[in-house]
């Protein structure tokens, strides 16, 4: 039985978050790093979603509707700075979609992004960054069978995919940026020194 909760709640969670984002988008600075106040309200987002998945369960459609669903998966995606809640949130995506009880391309997102931050190839090609100054895939693993997994989640192939203009810059200094990510990674556990 789908309950309203998980709307009712994370809604107002995802727009904090929106909110954020679009202060430091005007301020030009969304793209230059990670800003510490985007940092902690991703953090205190998925604190809460944590919490009610330790009453819930996890967000799956039975639960949690499609919208829950949605809503929840945006805070697990910005639960960047959180790696083990990423990574078992990824667990129990997958056990959901193998009972046919969750949104197959959610899971490829996520999948990818966890990659991307382990320092791994994506699977899908879901995954962006700035690279030499142009919005670009990330390394994807073995490309010529790109398509037949992105086909195996309901996903179109990547030719036939979408392309949205990006609404952020390139960082004002790549290098410096660059920096301060793997240092990030390394900092928040997702990679060793």
């Amino acid at each position: 039985m789908i309950d309203p909760v998980w709307e009712e709640k994370l809604k107002f969670l995802v727009d904090q978050d929106h909110q954020m984002r679009e202060v430091l988008l005007q301020r030009g600075i969304l793209s230059d790093t990670y800003h510490p106040e985007l940092e902690k309200i991703h953090l205190a987002n998925a604190h809460k979603l944590a919490a009610f998945i330790e009453k819930m369960g996890f967000p799956v459609l039975s639960n949690a509707g499609e919208k829950g669903v949605r809503l929840a998966w945006l805070i697990i995606q910005h639960a960047i700075s959180w790696p083990d809640f990423m990574r078992e949130s990824l667990v129990q995506m997958r056990l959901a979609a193998a009972q046919n009880d969750y949104i197959l391309e959610l899971l490829a997102y996520t999948d990818d992004r966890i990659a991307y931050f382990e320092g791994r190839p994506q699977l899908y090609g879901t995954n962006m960054d700035w690279i030499e100054g142009e919005l670009r895939p990330t390394p994807i693993e073995d490309v010529g069978r790109l398509d037949a997994r992105r086909k195996s989640l309901g996903l179109p192939p990547v030719l036939q995919t979408p392309f949205f203009p990006a609404i952020e810059r390139p960082p004002k200094d790549p290098v410096k940026k660059k920096r301060e990510f793997e240092a990030w990674l390394i900092r928040v556990g997702w990679r060793n020194p």
